[in-house]
């Protein structure tokens, strides 16, 4: 069975000269490496950036739904009710999701959000349908790969993902 957590947390290998990392308050226990959701109460932020706090995005990890819309990847473990870094931009080392019907994922072609902190290849057989009614939105692509992986229940792969949210 192929372990989503990468033991190592989030591996940045390039930030293309411009890294994007945002500060969030986490609202459970979030771990390193994993995909960040965003979620506020409305209205948090007014005209003037004056109006905004870093509690203004509090974020929470949602580890099962496939091309769920992200706002990021959690460079560390972040504690409930604590703040932490989450990238938006940069190519990570991140291991794809498992499973029978997903595919390889090729170089060049976008990828989703998988399970925890893995990637799955947009347009796979578990996440044609758009919009996406498991996760109740549209599928946002999260970045594109560079390099080449397989969806195997058989050994951990990994592949450079381009971030771009």
């Amino acid at each position: 069975m192929v372990d989503y957590n990468n033991p190592e947390g989030a591996i940045m290998i390039f930030d293309g000269g411009t890294p994007r990392i945002i500060t969030i308050k986490a609202r459970a226990d979030i771990s390193g490496g994993y995909w960040v959701n965003g979620s506020t109460a409305q209205g948090v932020v007014g005209s003037d950036s004056s109006t905004y706090v870093a509690s203004d995005i509090e974020g929470f990890t949602v580890t099962t739904v496939v091309g769920s819309q992200v706002i990021g990847l959690a460079l560390q473990t972040i504690p409930s009710g604590t703040y932490g870094p989450v990238a938006m931009r940069g190519v990570f080392l991140l291991p794809v999701e498992s499973g029978t019907n997903l595919g390889s994922i090729m170089a060049g072609n976008s990828v989703l959000a998988g399970s925890a902190g893995t990637v799955t290849l947009l347009g796979s057989s578990t996440n044609v349908s758009v919009p996406n009614t498991a996760a109740g939105a549209w599928l946002m692509p999260v970045g594109r790969a560079l390099s080449e992986g397989v969806a195997t229940a058989a050994a951990n792969q990994y592949v450079a993902i381009s971030l771009n949210i």
